[in-house]
């Protein structure tokens, strides 16, 4: 009997040392995926750190540790807090810090503009119809905003290699006055909407995280965290592509209390201006749809933080937009759920291109050129387009939106491109220019990173990325000559560009035949 108690107390106690060792492991391990942490770019506060990860070192790469806090110490760049607001600790070690290339000159990007001409170049009989902004009196609507409006027309919103309009542009928006900027609704992150002194307006979104962090693996593509450098680096690829369907945007280095404070409008976000406990200018804007990053602060150091500028397109109602369902969208669903074209490979042609405007013009060119712009840049969140009303269907597609881009340099997502590797077929122009990207004289990696260089805030991404992109443009090319390999003929896959005369003559044939 005795021998039986003594047994059942040994399993008692063996028992509750397990639960306790199950507990412990299931306090400890979630620890190191915790949300909304205050850290320096890769590292907790010492605080944090000594509260949270004790006993837990041995799962940290403190070699890289060090080497971020080094480049910390010797990089000290206004606009660029030591710590972050939003921040995951990741279960991994992380990759050793790269270090940013010097751009010394710009040969390459000069060379690229100045040896080749546009791959995409604008009829030569526009007409007023083919205009977006038509001004009475363009003698006296010449800010650089205006001349930007003018500038958009059928095939474009800004012309091919306009250098001393961009520049014009860029500075205007680096360096104008605001005079007001209330937050922007909708979305699901921080923007505000700013108006400059001469009526110009602008899109400003900013910095949230270093530019190093990558998306998690365990992140839903529509909760991931916006990156103001995404908006400024997904223009320039616009602007080296040729695609010219992006609004022009530069970085700028805003001043939370004079410049923000000063113009902020809307009673919520004029309250919302605090002193963090390091003595940081922050605020915080409403936020009504997937707003656990959306809540967490955005702070200066002390004052000053920096911000991508987009500028605006027009916003009269002539100038009005159509925002159209992207075939192609992700479900925005939590779980395994997956959209018809993740389950059928003749999506292309069974479900898309058996409707208008899909059939004729340029609208499914359109959209293959988006599936290789989102592909380069790894932009999950293309749920819709754009097109301006004013054209029809014979409309450029406008590409907004790329703040959830370039949120990783390692893992390239070949479902982007699923428009491309279902219909098989893409621009003859566009396939020219990657194969002029692909080239030494002209590569891609080294071109984005010149163009960007200029820039206020430079350097813009992270240097990986640029990698990431000749990477990516490898991988089309290469699924791009596999549609070719298979083809009866080159045509069936390189196309060439549809003409508006065409398409009209199709147009009115086809309500021809409806009687």
């Amino acid at each position: 009997m005795k021998f039986l108690i003594i047994t059942r107390g040994v399993n008692s106690f063996t028992v509750f040392l397990i639960l306790l060792c199950g507990c412990l492991v299931f306090i400890i391990l979630p620890t190191q995926y915790l949300l909304y942490m205050k850290t320096r770019e890769g590292k907790c506060s010492d605080q944090v750190y000594n509260s949270v990860f004790r006993g837990m070192r041995n799962f940290m790469d403190l070699s890289t540790d060090e080497k971020i806090q080094e480049r910390l110490l010797n990089s000290k760049k206004a606009g660029t807090p030591d710590e972050s607001t939003i921040f995951v600790v990741p279960r991994h070690k992380q990759p050793p810090f790269v270090p940013y290339i010097k751009v010394v000159n710009r040969n390459k990007f000069d060379a690229l503009f100045r040896d080749h001409g546009s791959s995409n170049p604008l009829p030569r009989d526009l007409t007023e119809d083919d205009k977006l902004v038509i001004y009475k009196d363009p003698d006296r609507h010449n800010s650089p905003w205006e001349q930007f409006y003018q500038d958009i027309n059928r095939y474009q919103l800004y012309s091919f290699n306009s250098t001393h309009e961009m520049t014009s542009l860029m500075t205007y928006l680096q360096d104008s006055t605001m005079s007001i900027c209330p937050q922007m609704g909708g979305g699901t992150q921080i923007k505000l909407n700013i108006t400059f002194t001469d009526g110009g307006k602008a899109l400003m979104k900013p910095w949230r995280v270093p530019r190093e962090y990558q998306t998690l693996p365990d992140h839903y593509f529509f909760a991931d965290i916006e990156r103001h450098t995404a908006e400024l680096a997904a223009f320039h690829l616009d602007r080296i592509l040729d695609f010219r369907r992006v609004p022009p945007t530069t970085g700028r280095i805003f001043n939370i209390t004079s410049e923000i404070k000063a113009c902020a409008s809307g009673k919520v976000f004029v309250k919302s201006f605090f002193k963090s406990p390091a003595n940081n200018t922050c605020f915080i804007t409403e936020c009504h749809q997937y707003c656990e990053i959306s809540k967490t602060p955005v702070c200066g150091k002390p004052d000053l933080v920096e911000g991508s500028v987009a500028a605006f397109l027009p916003q009269d109602r002539e100038y009005r937009r159509k925002n159209l369902l992207n075939p192609w969208k992700r479900s925005y669903t939590r779980g395994t759920g997956k959209a018809k074209w993740e389950t059928n490979s003749s999506y292309c042609y069974s479900s898309v291109m058996v409707n208008p405007p899909f059939t004729k013009g340029r609208r499914m060119l359109d959209i293959i050129d988006l599936s290789i712009f989102d592909f380069f840049i790894g932009n999950f969140d293309r749920h819709t387009y754009n097109t301006f009303f004013k054209f029809g269907d014979f409309s450029t597609i406008i590409h907004l939106d790329q703040g959830r881009s370039f949120g990783s340099y390692e893992k390239d997502e070949l479902t982007c491109l699923a428009q491309l590797k279902q219909c098989c077929f893409v621009r003859n122009s566009t396939y020219h220019r990657l194969l002029l990207l692909n080239k030494n004289e002209y590569k891609l990696g080294d071109v984005m990173r010149e163009s960007m260089s200029t820039d206020p805030i430079a350097p813009v991404l992270y240097e990986p990325h640029y990698e990431a992109l000749n990477r990516r443009l490898r991988i089309i090319i290469d699924v791009i000559d596999g549609c070719l390999a298979t083809a009866s003929a080159a045509d069936d896959v390189l196309k060439k560009e549809p003409r508006y005369e065409d398409y009209m003559r199709e147009i009115s044939h086809d309500k021809k035949q409806l009687g």
